[in-house]
């Protein structure tokens, strides 16, 4: 068993004015020990614990050794762009055109995908690795102005997850030139995002999305929607790969 250190913290507690009908209090020191978990802490363990872990542990690992895939080579995450992150952006708006009647371009934080893709079979556990967090995919309706306010702050991040469709160039972090869909920002138009509803509530520094004036949630994870698509294309004869285009564009001098 892992050695985890835990703090246990002791509160002395003084009661000022005790006199007084009403009480006031104040601490008057903290006092920390340290308790080392080890495996000492197994020695004793309940059977009756055990072996409920363990029908839980034998059915989850019987559910995560599926091979759903194989991947063609290693996709990892990364600025400006990546394997990983174009791998899968592009399977959301891809997961957009079939359910929710289309997207102009997807977006995902870096900080969203928790681990790699190795290269070779795929399993449903590497997916939950992966995709470690219940966000939502969700539709967004964004205005056009809303639509350059993201994209200043991913210029300024020096990128993030963006799919096909988008063709941005950035310069001293800067936005030297936009296009969605081959067409140059329209600011009078509203544009359709497909993201997770964790940076459609502005986290991440994406505050832009809250500018959305429509949000449609299908009430699938991105984990599902990911898990999913890699089963489509094992089903027609199709490994899993990505490659990087000129979606992201860094220009230096």
């Amino acid at each position: 068993m892992k050695k985890v250190d835990q703090f246990v913290f002791i509160f002395i507690v003084v009661c000022l004015f005790p006199a007084c009908s009403t009480k006031h209090y104040a601490v008057k020191s903290i006092e920390g020990t340290r308790v080392e978990m080890d495996s000492t802490w197994d020695a004793k363990a309940d059977p009756a614990i055990v072996a409920l872990v363990n029908s839980y542990k034998t059915k989850l690992e019987a559910e995560m050794n599926v091979e759903i895939g194989t991947a063609a080579q290693t996709l990892d995450k990364g600025y400006p762009q990546s394997l990983l992150t174009n791998f899968t952006t592009d399977a959301m708006k891809q997961f957009a055109a079939e359910k929710l009647g289309g997207a102009d371009f997807g977006v995902v934080n870096n900080g969203g995908l928790r681990s790699v893709l190795n290269k070779g079979k795929i399993t449903v556990g590497n997916l939950y690795e992966i995709y470690s967090f219940d966000n939502q995919v969700v539709l967004l309706e964004l205005p056009g102005k809303a639509v350059r306010e993201l994209f200043e702050y991913i210029a300024v991040q020096g990128g993030e997850g963006l799919s096909n469709g988008v063709q941005l160039v950035i310069k001293d972090r800067k936005i030297k030139s936009l296009k969605i869909g081959g067409q140059p920002l329209d600011e009078n138009k509203t544009y359709r995002v497909v993201t997770l509803d964790y940076l459609a509530e502005g986290n991440s520094g994406m505050v832009a999305f809250k500018q959305a004036v429509r949000t449609t949630d299908p009430g699938l994870t991105l984990r599902d929607v990911m898990i999913n698509h890699v089963k489509k294309c094992t089903a027609e004869g199709q490994v899993i790969d990505a490659r990087l285009d000129d979606r992201i564009k860094i220009e230096r001098d």
